[in-house]
């Protein structure tokens, strides 16, 4: 499948057009918060493989299957509700410690993602620990990541 380039505007750079054209599309049906551990929160959050969302058109049309970043975009959508914005920007990934696939999510499954996320720390970082469940109670990924608001410019939190 071919997709045009998105028409540059005048007052817009390149980056900027293509990042508002390949905005997320939904990754998550619904989030439930609950407080946590140490001054964190834990996150459950979940939604369904559709064969018919565009995301998932021509990605294995025989066969269709979520692929792993998709988990990634699930867990960073779910954290994104549960935490909320700072000064107007959602947290990023900023690091990813591992993440393992361990079985397929394939179209009708349901997936359900259960999330620890750490207090904030002084560099506006926080630790996230997740496991992803089919619903039928195969887990098919865990992931241990480091999520961070954006920080001023210039400061890449090193």
């Amino acid at each position: 499948m071919t997709v045009a380039a998105p028409a540059f505007a005048p007052d817009r750079t390149p980056a900027q057009t293509y990042a508002e054209a390949a905005a997320p599309l939904p990754a998550v049906a619904w989030v439930e918060v609950a407080a946590g551990p140490r001054g964190g929160i834990t996150l459950r959050a979940g939604t369904t493989v559709d064969p018919d969302d565009v995301y998932l058109t021509g990605h294995f049309p025989e066969l269709t299957v979520y692929p792993g970043v998709f988990t990634l975009e699930t867990l960073r959508q779910a954290v994104t509700a549960a935490v909320g914005h700072c000064a107007g920007r959602p947290p990023e990934l900023h690091r990813l410690r591992s993440a393992r696939f361990l079985a397929p999510l394939l179209a009708g499954d349901t997936l359900t993602v259960e999330a620890s996320v750490g207090p904030v720390a002084q560099d506006q970082s926080f630790e996230v620990t997740a496991r992803c469940v089919r619903g039928d109670g195969v887990r098919t990924a865990t992931v241990r990541a480091v999520f961070r608001w954006p920080v001023e410019d210039g400061d890449d939190g090193r």
